[in-house]
């Protein structure tokens, strides 16, 4: 394996030479330039990337804090800042926060150990004030659907309760009165924001909320399985379902299927979505959008901005856009 010793002596410069050309720093003549590269790839010589770090003071290293590795929506997360990190050529990094705030500390933890030169969390646990302190530290950040009062030039965030509000809107609005929830689990900041949206637009149509047509699951498709089956043990008359997540929507119809049951002509359906799972439904789902692609997008293009001392644009807190499909009935 070619060394940066023997590039060095078939370019016919120093070593250090060499490390300016491979780290871009200092002044280098255009013709010198050329005969290292040309010796470098001669000799197939790749430059370590540790001893790279250690000379520039930075890792090319970006860390992503995800709650979980598995789901669609995860997926499409993880994707879009690894495509954005691709294009300005460095490593992505991801550690798993999994469903606790210790567990999100030590993920962020492990990605500063490994010198990250930013990070992105998806964090859902810390609290506010763990997040401002770590503001206060030399590792830049973006924090992604989440909005944190006095970090709000570092948010990029979505209006979860007013999306919540638009599906189940849609649903009063076509004649439904007794509508389900298939709820997340209300410790989450999020699943939390999604339920409000559901009671105010109960409420601004003054249909009184009933608990037992709620049930809590954990976004997943099995979840949303055996929270459909709770609901309809208790209400078979119910017309209309507001799933708060794609995945526990699938397990819904997974359900109605065994049954028999219609969408629409038993029961109608709105859900969440981030991707595309309820367009491959049948039928496909009416939806209120959660842009995630768009958002981990604008959450890499700022972080990028922040490792490079550049000014932070005015991030954007995205709005709820709905889908309208074949899933809502009207009724007469």
């Amino acid at each position: 394996m070619a060394s940066i010793k023997d590039v060095a002596e078939l370019a016919g410069v120093s070593r250090a030479t060499v490390s300016r050309v491979l780290n871009e720093t200092g002044q280098i003549k255009e013709t010198t330039r050329e005969r290292v590269h040309k010796a470098m790839k001669k000799l197939n010589y790749r430059p370590n990337p540790l001893a790279r770090s250690l000379a520039t003071s930075s890792s090319n290293t970006v860390g992503l804090v995800v709650t979980s590795y598995r789901g669609s929506f995860f997926s499409e997360l993880m994707a879009e800042v690894q495509e954005a990190m691709d294009q300005q050529e460095k490593f992505l990094l991801v550690s798993r926060g999994k469903r606790s705030r210790e567990s999100e500390q030590l993920a962020i933890q492990r990605l500063k150990d490994m010198r990250c030169d930013g990070l992105i969390l998806h964090a859902r646990n810390l609290y506010d004030e763990e997040l401002i302190e770590l503001a206060g530290e030399a590792t830049p950040f973006i924090i992604l659907d989440r909005q944190v009062v006095g970090l709000e030039d570092r948010c990029v965030a979505f209006e979860h309760a007013e999306a919540g509000k638009l599906a189940v809107n849609h649903l009063i609005a076509h004649g439904h009165r007794k509508i389900a929830c298939l709820a997340g689990p209300r410790e989450r900041l999020t699943a939390q924001l999604r339920f409000r949206g559901y009671e105010q637009a109960l409420r601004e149509h003054h249909i009184e909320l009933d608990e037992s047509l709620v049930a809590e699951a954990d976004y997943d498709r099995t979840g949303g399985y055996h929270a459909m089956a709770e609901i309809l043990a208790k209400h078979p008359d119910i017309t209309a379902v507001y799933s708060c997540s794609e995945e526990m929507c699938v397990g819904a119809f997974d359900l109605f299927r065994e049954r028999s049951m219609t969408v629409p002509g038993d029961i109608s359906m709105v859900s969440f979505d981030s991707v595309s799972i309820c367009t491959m439904l049948r039928p496909a789902v009416t939806t209120v959008h959660f842009p995630i692609k768009e958002m981990a997008a604008q959450a890499s293009e700022a972080l990028s901005g922040l490792m490079n001392h550049q000014p932070l644009p005015t991030l954007e807190t995205f709005k709820p856009e709905l889908r309208p499909r074949e899933s809502v009935r009207t009724l007469k």
